[in-house]
């Protein structure tokens, strides 16, 4: 005896509306995921090609994004665009970074190689405006061989050039030298923080990370982070 609608067994392909209305709305579920999923490939893809390759988003920040998208269903589907997607952005960012190779770059250090065709450049930091601003270079014996007077200047970064020719006329070895500032402002004598250019002279990817290490002549390696600015 059939006590109920719900003891009623249906011939065999015919559904009851309760299974029906359950299955559209997987599907339905299914449909706005994969949705989803072509938004955020179109954003991460988006975000990679207008990174700033001195900062560009390393491995950690990237799989971080991507855990933030796990929560939606068949993320796993995805796996194979997101590996082409990685892969696009490691060898852009490879790309970009040998084309600093013959440039100059703006580091923070005081030590820098004084070339034929270029002499030495640097940057000088004033955090005030200053009556009387000076560079003084040092050989490696520690004497200072040339100074560059540059007058009176407003705070900011201002830029120096020697040409690698002494007071006598001569000229300079080509080496490195040591360079230190010197500024007179209302509250007497300061020392502004320096920072030198250098010609990047090769690059150098490390194995299994996203670690990138950039060769200067004359001063060894420093990180892809270093770089403040680039030049010509």
């Amino acid at each position: 005896m059939i006590n109920s609608i719900s003891d009623f067994t249906l011939p065999p392909g015919i559904k009851r509306f309760e299974d029906v209305k359950k299955e559209e709305a997987s599907k339905e579920i299914k449909r706005t995921s994969t949705l989803g999923q072509a938004e955020f490939l179109k954003l991460m893809t988006t975000q990679l090609q207008h990174q700033d390759p001195l900062k560009p988003m390393d491995n950690g920040e990237f799989l971080g994004q991507m855990a933030q998208f796990s929560t939606v269903t068949g993320i796993t589907e995805m796996s194979t665009a997101l590996s082409k997607i990685t892969e696009g952005f490691d060898t852009q960012r490879k790309m970009q970074t040998i084309g600093l190779i013959g440039k100059d770059v703006l580091v923070n250090d005081t030590n820098v190689e004084l070339t034929e065709d270029k002499g030495l450049r640097g940057v000088v930091d004033l955090k005030t405006a200053s009556n009387q601003v000076q560079i003084q270079i040092s050989n490696g014996a520690g004497d200072v061989v040339h100074i560059v007077d540059m007058g009176r200047k407003f705070s900011g970064q201002h830029t120096f050039h020697w040409d690698g020719v002494l007071d006598s006329g001569e000229k300079a070895q080509l080496e490195n030298y040591a360079i230190s500032a010197v500024a007179l402002n209302n509250s007497g004598t300061v020392s502004p923080n320096v920072k030198v250019f250098g010609q990047v002279s090769g690059v150098r990817f490390v194995k299994d990370s996203s670690e990138v290490m950039v060769e200067l002549a004359g001063r060894g390696e420093i990180g892809l982070g270093d770089i403040e600015r680039v030049g010509e």
